[in-house]
Order: structure tokens, then C-alpha cells, then sequence
């Protein structure tokens, strides 16, 4: 039976082997298309005319986001449709070259991995790597029927699959690179270039000379550049959206009713009896109960806690009360988004301990052994290690030879610790030996070897706090939203006035310009507010189309302001970007017939501009006067000695320049280093392909 089929189980080996899963194209954001199509409505978006089915995508989305703990919907949908794009167009690629990887060539990959072999539970005795052992181990995953071993399982298959990619990708891209060439001629016009020395000066207009207000720059030039340059302007779905916000803030009133509520706590009171609601009992106050813990359950927002603390880990006003003693009660005071009033109900010295451990896990325990081994084995080898002690073997240097424990770079050092940190029986045995015991304890992580190395002691304190939070109440609510319905209604009779209409409520208007299908964050908005953009990319919201939020703590009145659909920009997009553009190409015509007559001195003369030189330099290494921009070199290294050429256009403005002398470089040998060096600088970056290959396909919009 082949190895993958023996080992398909558990996914341990998809942290081990991350190095080698990582190989991700991820593109931009902005080509994250669309999820429904008109035709298929179980579409939810397109790669060259292929479609990917809603199961499918949701499918790859639960896997992907139950093995990256912590992402959002949306960045998983983000990176789950990036990751298919990526899938289809190799797939497509890949069936073309015929390339196919074998399970032997996957193996291969996973144990010729630097982490795995390096890692001493898979080296013998020799501290040899050991094929067998990696065999042995994932076979044990597979006896994993556990909900959490399923769950290894499926992150195993994912991994194994990526693997699989990531190898024919790699062949492909190296197959491809392999066929990119540079011709020998070319590498000598490219060393020639490189080590051409010019001598000569230069006059330079720049383009800042002419202010753009003097220059007229319409729509239809710059619709016209984007339709000459459609590659560089495609652009996916957008939006823009202006909105108001209304938040929901605690007014004074009540402040003082949550202040108030929290003052009655403090001092005995009375409430109806659980038996008789007509009857009153008298409950002590949070400042004269024997049980604060009980009363912090009935009566505070907040859970209490039952740990000590110490000086310097909590707010400044928890540390004034290691000044007070037990019972003393300080507040109410205002903490957080809450009233809160906090008494001492404990205080003593609370001992901590140093101590360096040698841990022996065996196979079940919590903690993974470096070998496999049983639990009676462990045990045999903990008794071992600890008569080898107690005989005076080095504690330290036992430890980084034989602990199964992370410490074990550390000579077993756990640093200090306080009473009840450590498990019950580790605890136990550190807290009652003295420094420098040596013992041995059993844990569910296995075989302790334990030697106590200091102890001290720390005033600690156990706190009640009664906390009530600071919210609006009900007659705040109602009014905010009564507000916010008004500006709601007056501004859905009339859009064109969003702007106004605020600005006569005195309402502050925010804007969120371009939002893609994706975002989930919206400027001005803590949090996020995904549903926002969500509404403005329906099909039915039009521009002009406002619509009420109810958030968490505010209402947010948003409008579309612009719609932008897949294709190309349009001329108001893409002014920002094409005006500047043909800005400098209407003062570059300005500037070269300023450049067309005269020497270069008389040209300074006029424009009251200095002639400056250049000496002995080269396209690779350009003068200082030049700013690294190579327009000019580049001019230099063809023209005629001793003349000028006058519209030579650069990053900046225009150069008139005079070439003085040009020397050559003398013809060498062999240009075989030159053109190899070329030729590994062009094949080094798999993304370019990647790119090309991309850029060439027919991606469909993903809608969600």
C-alpha cells in the first residue's frame, strides 16, 4: 500500500511542514470578483468560463477558516477566492504540460523538509534522521477517532493537497523559466550599456516651471488616454458612500440614576422577600456583608474573581488598597464604562517558588515525547534521572539532554511562580519541600524530575468589586432614535440635500470613498460594519439611495454617493491618476520649443537656469545633478559627440543635452557570465508568471 494511503489521519505535520504549504499566490483585493451570475444563480463566480458553485466555495471556506483560527468571513472569502483563481489557471496550465506528481514524489517533499529532520523526535540514537519514525508517528494519528482527530484529519488533507500544488506549480514555473533565454548578443549590448563612460552638460526645464492652472486638461482626454491604456485602468465594483452618525451616549440623567443604583448597594437596603413580595427584607450592603463573593453574583454586571493580586498588575485605583485593610471599601467610582465600588476581603503573604524541572511524557500523555515510548518507560527513565541526580549529575545539563519540555533549552528553568499556578501535584510538591529538595511527581504531561531552587513570598490581596454599567437608558434610546429617524425622513424626501440638511442639524457628514465588495471597515465607524457595504452593493441601491443602521451604540444614516461596476474607469475615477499625466505631456511640448534654439548657455541665459556638467558617468551610476533619473544617460550613450539633442523627456521636465565624450567599454572575451546573471534575475520571481498568466485569464466578478 502506497505511504499516503497508510498515513491519511492526523494533521500534526501541517505545523512541522508550514514552511513547505506556504507557497500562496495571493493577488490584490481589488480582483476579488463577482458571486452571483444572472445565468447560474448557484454561482458564485467564474475562472475563463468555469464555474464555482456556492457549495463549493462555502465548502472551502469552513475548511479554510477552521484551520486559521481567528479570520473573518470576509478575509477568509477574500483568500478562498484567490486561492481558487490560482487553482483553476495552474490546473488549466498544468493538464497542458502534462505534469503530474506521484504520491512518492509528495513523501519525498515531507520528510526532505530541514524542520522535520531536525527534529530530535524523529532522529535514532545516533541523532540520524529516521524515515521509519515519521511513518510510525502519523500511523498512530490515524487510530484518532475523536471529533478533535476528525478535525486533524481534514487540516491533513488540506495540507497534503497544498503540497501536491505547491510541487506542480514549482515544476511548472521551472519548466517555463527554463525556456526564458537570453541571446548572447543581447548580454554584450547589455554589458556595453552597463559600462559606457560619458562626459557632457545638460539644461533641464522642469515641469513645475509651468503652473497647472495655465493648462486645460477635459473628460474626453482623459476617457480617451484610459481607453489607449485599458490594461493599467480595469477596476472592480466600487462604491462611495457619505453617512451620519447619531451615537447613543448615557446622558447625564443617567449617569446619575447607574451612580445612584450603585450607592444603594453599598449601604443596607431593603427589596421584596423571594417567599412574600409584599413583605420587605433587609439585605446588608456590599459594605457590611460577610459574603461579598455571593453579592457580587446577585448584584454586579461584572463576574467577580477569586485570585489574589499584586501591586503594580491592576488600575491604579486597585493598588491604593494594599494601603487599607480587609473590608475597607473604596468607590463608587467611575472605571471602564462602569460605576464601580471595590472592597479588600482577603489579604496575606502569598508564597512563590523557583524550581527546574526534567519532564519524561510518554505516549497519552499532554505533553509529546521525543521518542515514543509507554508510560511505564517513562516512569523506568524518570527514576533513573532521578537517582543520576541525587548522585550529583548536573541538573541543567540533564535536562537539555533528556526533558521532553520546552524549558529544556533553559536547563529546565521555570522561572518563578506563584502557589496554584502549576498542575495540582506539581504544586503540591514545590510548595511543600524546601529549596534545593529533589523529587519526583506524576502529571497528566508525564514524569517529573523536580528540584526547588528558591522560594519567596509577596503581599497579595482578593478584591470584590460591585460594578454597574454606565448605559443610556431607555428614554435616551428613544429620543436618539427619534432623532435620527427625523434626519432619516428629511433627507429620504429630499437626497440631493444629504449635505445640507446636515449641516443645518449640525450634523457632522463623513465619507468612505471607493469600498470594495470586501471591505469590512468603514472610516469614522468603529468595528465592523460589513452590512453597511453590503447595502450599498446590492443591485437594487442605486446612487441617491439612503438607508438607517441600527449599530450597537449609534444609528448611522448612510447614502451611495457612486457606483462603480467592473470594467473601465471612468474619467472622473481615474483623473487623480491620467491629469497628471497629461498635464506633463502638454508642458512637455511647452518646454521643447523653449529647448529648440540657441546653445545650451544661451538657453540658461533666457530660462535663468544653470548649464550643468556631467563627468564620467554611466546608466548604472548616474550623476547627483540627475536625481537617478537615466533619461538623460540613456540619450547620452547614442548620439553624436558635440551635439545637442533637445527634447529628451525625463522623470521630472525636459533636458537639452550635449554629449562631450563617450568611451566605450573594450570588448571582453566571454559574455556567457553577463548573460547567465541576466537570465537568473529573470527567472527568480514564479509571481511574474504567475502574474502573466493571470492577467491573461478571463476572471469572473465574486458577488457575495
Amino acid at each position: 500500500m502506497a505511504i499516503l494511503s497508510q498515513i491519511r489521519s492526523k494533521s500534526y505535520l501541517l505545523i512541522i511542514l508550514v514552511g513547505l504549504a506556504m507557497f500562496m499566490f495571493v493577488a490584490s483585493p481589488d480582483d476579488i470578483m463577482s458571486f452571483f451570475n444572472s445565468k447560474k444563480q448557484n454561482s458564485i463566480g467564474s475562472v475563463d468560463g468555469e464555474h464555482i458553485t456556492r457549495e463549493e466555495f462555502t465548502e472551502k471556506v469552513k475548511s479554510f477558516t477552521a484551520a486559521n483560527g481567528g479570520t473573518n468571513d470576509s478575509q477568509a472569502s477574500r483568500q478562498v477566492w484567490e486561492n481558487i483563481i490560482g487553482e483553476k489557471i495552474f490546473d488549466k496550465q498544468l493538464k497542458k504540460a502534462g505534469i503530474v506528481i506521484g504520491e512518492k514524489e509528495i513523501w519525498n517533499a515531507i520528510i526532505s523538509d530541514p524542520q522535520l529532520q531536525s527534529n530530535p523526535q524523529f532522529q535514532n540514537e545516533a541523532g540520524l534522521f529516521d524515515e521509519e519514525s515519521v511513518k510510525t508517528f502519523i500511523a498512530e494519528m490515524k487510530e484518532d477517532d475523536s471529533e478533535e482527530g476528525k478535525a486533524r484529519w481534514n487540516n491533513w488533507l488540506l495540507s497534503e493537497k497544498q503540497i501536491k500544488q505547491n510541487l506542480e506549480r514549482n515544476t511548472y514555473i521551472n519548466a517555463v523559466s527554463a525556456g526564458l533565454g537570453i541571446p548572447l548578443e543581447q548580454a554584450k549590448r547589455e554589458y556595453i550599456t552597463a559600462n559606457t563612460r560619458v562626459n557632457g552638460s545638460f539644461v533641464f526645464l522642469p515641469f513645475s516651471s509651468i503652473p497647472d492652472s495655465t493648462i486645460q486638461v477635459t473628460d474626453a482626454e482623459i476617457e480617451a488616454y484610459v481607453k489607449a491604456h485599458k490594461s493599467q485602468f480595469k477596476t472592480t465594483a466600487r462604491r462611495s458612500i457619505q453617512y451620519v452618525v447619531m451615537d447613543v451616549d448615557p446622558s447625564v440623567e443617567d449617569k446619575k440614576d447607574v451612580y445612584n443604583s450603585i450607592t444603594r448597594l453599598i449601604q443596607d437596603f431593603q427589596e421584596p422577600s423571594a417567599d412574600d413580595v409584599k413583605v420587605m427584607d433587609t439585605i446588608k450592603g456590599f459594605a457590611n456583608t460577610t459574603d461579598a463573593a455571593s453579592f457580587v453574583k446577585a448584584y454586579s454586571d461584572i463576574p467577580g474573581d477569586n485570585n489574589f493580586i499584586f501591586k503594580g498588575a491592576q488600575p491604579q485605583v486597585t493598588d491604593s488598597l494594599f494601603n487599607l485593610g480587609v473590608g475597607v471599601l473604596v468607590g463608587p467610582y467611575e472605571e471602564g464604562g462602569y460605576y464601580k465600588a471595590t472592597k479588600v476581603v482577603e489579604q496575606k503573604q502569598v508564597p512563590s517558588a523557583r524550581a527546574s524541572h526534567i519532564l519524561y511524557a510518554y505516549t497519552g500523555s499532554r505533553a509529546t515525547p521525543k521518542t515514543a515510548r509507554t508510560k511505564d518507560e517513562a516512569k523506568a527513565l524518570a527514576e533513573q534521572e532521578l537517582a543520576k541526580i541525587k548522585g550529583g549529575a548536573d541538573f541543567a545539563t540533564e535536562a537539555q539532554l533528556n526533558s521532553d519540555d520546552s524549558s529544556a533549552q533553559m536547563g529546565g528553568d521555570l522561572n518563578w511562580f506563584k502557589e496554584g499556578m502549576m498542575v495540582p501535584q506539581f504544586n503540591d510538591w514545590v510548595f511543600g519541600n524546601g529549596t534545593g529538595e529533589v523529587g519526583m511527581v506524576e502529571t497528566e504531561f508525564g514524569y517529573h524530575i523536580i528540584k526547588k531552587t528558591d522560594s519567596k513570598s509577596e503581599l497579595g490581596i482578593k478584591v470584590a468589586t460591585l460594578a454597574k454599567v454606565i448605559e443610556p437608558s431607555e428614554v435616551t434610546v428613544r429620543k436618539a432614535f427619534e432623532v435620527a429617524e427625523g434626519f432619516n425622513s428629511k433627507v429620504s424626501k429630499d437626497s440631493k440635500e444629504f449635505e445640507k440638511i446636515a449641516k443645518d442639524s449640525k450634523m457632522e457628514v463623513r465619507k468612505a470613498e471607493k469600498l470594495s465588495r470586501m471591505d469590512e471597515n468603514i472610516a469614522g465607524l468603529p468595528g465592523v460594519n460589513s452590512q453597511i457595504v453590503y447595502w450599498a452593493f446590492e443591485n437594487q441601491t442605486e446612487v441617491g439611495d439612503i438607508k438607517r443602521f441600527d449599530l450597537d451604540k449609534s444609528y448611522v444614516i448612510a447614502q451611495v454617493t457612486m457606483k462603480q461596476k467592473e470594467g473601465l474607469m471612468s474619467a472622473t475615477m481615474a483623473s487623480d491618476r491620467v491629469k497628471p499625466i497629461l498635464l506633463n505631456q502638454k508642458k512637455t511640448v511647452l518646454l521643447t520649443k523653449k529647448l529648440e534654439k540657441g546653445t545650451l548657455a544661451s538657453i540658461a541665459q533666457t530660462e535663468k537656469v544653470m548649464v550643468q556638467q556631467l563627468t564620467d558617468v554611466s546608466y548604472i551610476e548616474p550623476a547627483a545633478p540627475l536625481m537617478g533619473d537615466k533619461s538623460a544617460i540613456g540619450a547620452m550613450l547614442s548620439m553624436k559627440e558635440n551635439t545637442i539633442v533637445r527634447d529628451v523627456v525625463g522623470r521630472n521636465g525636459v533636458y537639452a543635452i550635449q554629449l562631450g565624450k563617450r568611451t566605450v567599454p573594450v570588448q571582453i572575451n566571454s559574455y556567457e557570465p553577463t548573460r547567465l546573471q541576466l537570465e537568473k534575475a529573470m527567472r527568480k520571481d514564479g509571481n511574474t508568471i504567475y502574474g502573466a498568466l493571470r492577467e491573461a485569464s478571463n476572471i469572473g466578478e465574486l458577488q457575495l
